[in-house]
C-alpha cells in the first residue's frame, strides 16, 4: 500500500484514514462532527436515469479508464455492470504533504461481495491526474460525474429493485455495513424506526442521513463511502411508497 490515498481506518473508527505513502495520518474522512472541515463538493443526489449516457474514456493516473453500457474497466480490471453488487462514490479533500497541496479527490468504486473483500474496480480522480482525449477542458469532477451517471443507469436501479424485492419478501438486508432494512422499517445501532416514522434520507456532509417524520434532526447516519450507502435514499423512497 505505497500509493497515498483514503483507506479503511485500521483503528476501527468507521471512517477512511489518509495514508500518505509512508504512514497513517490523523486525517479522517468523513471527519468526526467535532472537528468539521470545509466540505468538498457534494456527490450528486440519486435520481432515476432513463437515457443512455455517453461512454467514458479517459486516462486517470496513467491508466486507461473505459466505461459504457456494458462494463467499467480501469487499469486492466473489468467489471460488467450486471455483476456489480455494490457501489460507492464520494468527494473528499486529500490532506497536503511534502511538496503537495491539499486537493479534492473524487472516488468511485464498484464491486462484488460487499463486506467480504470481493473483486472491485476503484478509480481516484484528481484534476492533475486526468486526461480525456479530445476534451482538453474536461475536469476530473466532470469525468467522475459521467461515470456516476453510467453507474446509476446500468447498476444502481437494478440494485435498488433487488434490495427492495428482498425486503418485500420478508428479508432483513444489511445496507452500507451497519444499517438493517427490514419489512418493518430500519435499524442501525440502538435506533430502530418504523416506516411511518421515516421521512426519507439525504446525502450530506459525507454521510447518508435518515430523517424522522416528526422533527427535523436526523437520527441515523452511515458514511457515504460505505458499500451501497448511496442507494439508501432511493431504497427507502421505494419501500415507503409500497
Amino acid at each position: 500500500m505505497s500509493q497515498p490515498g483514503w483507506y479503511p481506518d485500521p483503528q476501527g473508527s468507521g471512517s477512511l484514514r489518509w495514508w500518505n505513502g509512508d504512514h497513517w495520518t490523523e486525517h479522517l474522512n468523513p471527519e468526526p462532527p467535532a472537528s468539521r472541515r470545509p466540505d468538498p463538493p457534494a456527490a450528486p443526489a440519486w435520481q432515476p436515469v432513463s437515457s443512455y449516457q455517453r461512454p467514458v474514456d479517459a486516462i486517470v493516473r496513467g491508466a486507461l479508464l473505459r466505461a459504457d453500457e456494458h462494463a467499467v474497466t480501469y487499469a486492466g480490471v473489468s467489471m460488467p455492470w450486471a455483476h456489480v453488487e455494490w457501489v460507492a462514490y464520494w468527494a473528499a479533500t486529500a490532506p497536503g504533504g511534502h511538496e503537495r497541496a491539499p486537493a479534492v479527490q473524487w472516488i468511485f468504486q464498484v464491486g462484488r461481495h460487499p463486506f467480504h473483500g470481493g473483486p472491485r474496480v476503484e478509480v481516484v480522480f484528481e484534476d492533475v491526474a486526468v486526461h480525456v482525449p479530445g476534451r482538453a477542458d474536461a475536469t476530473a469532477e466532470a469525468v467522475w460525474r459521467d461515470l456516476v451517471e453510467l453507474c446509476r443507469m446500468c447498476a444502481e436501479q437494478r440494485l435498488v429493485d433487488e434490495l427492495a424485492r428482498r425486503v418485500r419478501d420478508g428479508d432483513a438486508v444489511d445496507v452500507a455495513h451497519g444499517l438493517s432494512v427490514h419489512p418493518g422499517g430500519v435499524r442501525g445501532g440502538r435506533v430502530s424506526l418504523s416506516w411511518s416514522a421515516i421521512a426519507g434520507a439525504v446525502l450530506e456532509d459525507g454521510r447518508v442521513w435518515i430523517r424522522q417524520s416528526a422533527g427535523t434532526a436526523p437520527v441515523l447516519y452511515v458514511p457515504q463511502q460505505n458499500p451501497n450507502a448511496v442507494l439508501i435514499p432511493a431504497l427507502l423512497a421505494v419501500l415507503r411508497g409500497s
